[in-house]
């Protein structure tokens, strides 16, 4: 091989070379491009993930407060359900105490009857007595004590 061939051989090299090379700082180039972007996606993520962080921390700091506050609104249930319980223990009692003054009532209504009854009766008699005692002394006015 000749020089003149060699030195074609050694252009035609560099010149694909120089293509290839081209070729490689244009994918460079599409390659900074990209990492660029993703520099850019990343700094982006990076800021959301702060907010998101915030967030979670104001929803935990949230979720906290209703915690205590279910946990209050539970205890508050429970003396309710009890002070309930001794209402309806009273209202019971109450209910037992109204039948039982009821009854008592009714006692006292028949005993009331019975006596107005036994009042009739005894103005009746009073009455009977009364005129048999105003007839007695009509009767000795009128000459029955002449015998």
């Amino acid at each position: 091989m000749n020089s003149s061939d060699r030195l074609d051989r050694i252009e035609a090299i560099l010149a694909a070379t120089a293509v290839q090379q081209q070729a490689n700082t244009a994918a460079i180039d599409r390659l900074t491009d990209r990492i660029d972007r993703i520099a850019v996606q990343q700094e982006a993520n990076s800021d959301a993930i702060g907010r998101l962080e915030v967030q979670t921390s104001a929803n935990t700091a949230a979720i906290d407060r209703l915690t205590e506050r279910v946990d209050n609104i539970a205890v508050q249930q429970q003396a309710s359900t009890e002070l309930l319980d001794r209402l309806v223990d009273r209202v019971d009692r109450m209910v037992s105490a109204i039948g039982s003054h009821q009854e008592a009532l009714r006692l006292v209504s028949q005993q009331h009857n019975e006596w107005r009854e036994q009042m009739r009766i005894i103005q009746t008699e009073i009455r009977d007595l009364w005129q048999y005692l105003n007839n007695q002394l009509r009767n000795r006015g009128n000459g029955g004590g002449q015998n």
